[in-house]
């Protein structure tokens, strides 16, 4: 049973995620970076990575902070095609290992800065 409802839900976000981000929003297009956060594990503050550029995006996680102007020595790193579903409430990487993104406020400016807000976290755009 779990299995079945987990298909259909699966199912579903495949079906509603039908719209390439950028063509929806081009406010998405750059890099974006999470609000550092300590990680215990890896004793250092992490960020993670958004970044749309025309039809690629790419996530990254746990990524450090202390390299330049860059983020560095990320602990995954997903890429893939951008969509968005019908209700603009959530953000697909077409992959080989797709994942899906909760998005909580679309891109908006804020004292000269881009912001945005997925999965809880807030980004902030490079």
């Amino acid at each position: 049973m779990k299995k079945t409802i987990f298909l259909a839900t699966l199912l579903l976000v495949v079906v509603a995620c039908n719209k390439p981000l950028l063509k929806y929003n081009s406010n998405f297009e750059g890099t974006w970076y999470s609000e550092p956060q300590y990680n215990p594990d890896l004793g250092v503050f992490v960020s993670d990575e958004l970044v749309f550029s025309g039809k690629e995006g790419s996530y990254q996680v746990d990524c450090k902070d202390t390299c330049a102007t860059n983020l560095c020595d990320c602990t995954a790193k997903i890429t893939g095609t951008p969509e968005i579903n019908k209700q603009h409430t959530i953000i697909r990487l077409n992959s080989q290992t797709q994942r899906t993104f909760q998005l909580d406020a679309e891109p908006y400016e804020q004292g000269g800065f881009w912001f945005m807000e997925v999965d809880g976290k807030t980004y902030k755009k490079q």
